[in-house]
């Protein structure tokens, strides 16, 4: 039994420490691109094209990370409830129950980042229209 603990464990610290090295970068990031903007504003790294392409790479890592923790969340939600299920049935019925709890949390997590992710490719789908719908102009 445990597996399903270990395996839930790491989960949730990586997701943990993913979280917090994101903030801590995009800080960083921010930071930096302050100082930069301000010593060289005509700088090829300044130009639209370059803020395009570095958008588009950011959009696509946060995507896929979203994707990443979905199918982690809903492989943890599929592991808690099967156990839960299965301790209810077979055995202490409060180990069951908590399993159960756990499952419906992650399956609460997994809608929220599901959610997320959605929201991005939707924005994207959005900018893209927009930057068509420009350049035919």
């Amino acid at each position: 039994m445990g597996m399903p603990w270990t395996l839930l464990i790491r989960l949730l610290s990586g997701v943990l420490f993913w979280r917090v090295a994101g903030a801590r970068r995009r800080a960083a990031a921010g930071q930096a691109a302050g100082r930069a903007a301000g010593r060289a504003a005509g700088r090829a790294a300044t130009s639209p094209a370059m803020r395009r392409r570095i958008r588009d790479a950011r959009e696509t890592a946060s995507l896929l990370s979203r994707l990443v923790v979905v199918s982690g969340f809903g492989l943890a939600t599929a592991l808690c409830l099967a156990g839960g299920t299965s301790s209810v049935v077979l055995s202490p019925r409060w180990l069951g129950v908590v399993l159960l709890v756990l499952g419906a949390g992650f399956a609460v997590l997994t809608f929220r980042e599901a959610r997320l992710a959605r929201a991005i490719v939707r924005t994207r789908r959005l900018r893209r229209r927009d930057q068509q719908l420009r350049s035919e102009v």
